[in-house]
């Protein structure tokens, strides 16, 4: 029995753009609707998990039964970097019915992205997301973490999330400080600074 207002995708409701590059601009695909219900149902809407991803379609556009129509994911890589899944969904029919669409891949970022998003040189093959971290307010006892991202330029741009802990023991000065703390990053020793007003 057929529903009263039912879109399908026709192939595939996820794609994948494989690995592209940040330089190569907006990659857009299409994907194929098709009313499968035995009524017009009517496009209301759409909206995407992403400000870098956009959706295009007929808006108010109203799919007889058994038409199809498209509907096309634009991606915008730049300042992306890494592994992304962007969703588009659309609204439609009397119910506000949802149907969604993805894109995935990986997206190779451009070297002058890299350098915004990895200001701090270490060496020719290591940068880090920052080197100073804000801790606020911490009590003798209390401990906390941050991350800090490494690029290691010369094994492929590979990214390593690092942990930064740290504990306010007895021996802590009170007041403002800016504590050196030392990184261990594969054979090499960082420094970033932790800045904390102790109470």
């Amino acid at each position: 029995m057929l529903v009263a207002d039912t879109l399908i995708v026709i192939g595939l409701s996820a794609i994948s753009l494989g690995t592209i590059q940040e330089a190569d601009g907006i990659q857009e695909r299409t994907f194929l609707l098709r009313n499968a219900g035995h009524e017009a149902v009517t496009l209301q809407q759409g909206y995407t998990s992403c400000g870098c991803t956009t959706i295009h379609f007929d808006k108010a556009c109203q799919v007889a039964s058994g038409d199809t129509t498209s509907v096309v994911l634009r991606f915008n890589p730049r300042g992306k970097g890494g592994e992304f899944e962007e969703v588009g969904t659309l609204v439609y029919g009397e119910n506000n019915k949802r149907i969604n669409l993805t894109l995935t891949g990986t997206c190779i970022t451009s070297e002058e992205t890299l350098l915004r998003q990895f200001p701090v040189r270490v060496s020719d093959s290591l940068r880090l997301s920052t080197n100073l971290f804000d801790l606020g307010i911490m009590y003798e006892g209390e401990s906390k973490e941050r991350h800090v991202v490494v690029l290691h330029s010369s094994e492929g741009n590979r990214q390593e999330r690092i942990p930064v802990r740290f504990t306010v023991d007895a021996k802590t000065p009170k007041g403002l400080q800016h504590i050196a703390h030392p990184l261990k990053i594969g054979n090499e020793t960082v420094t970033v600074v932790l800045d904390v007003l102790i109470k």
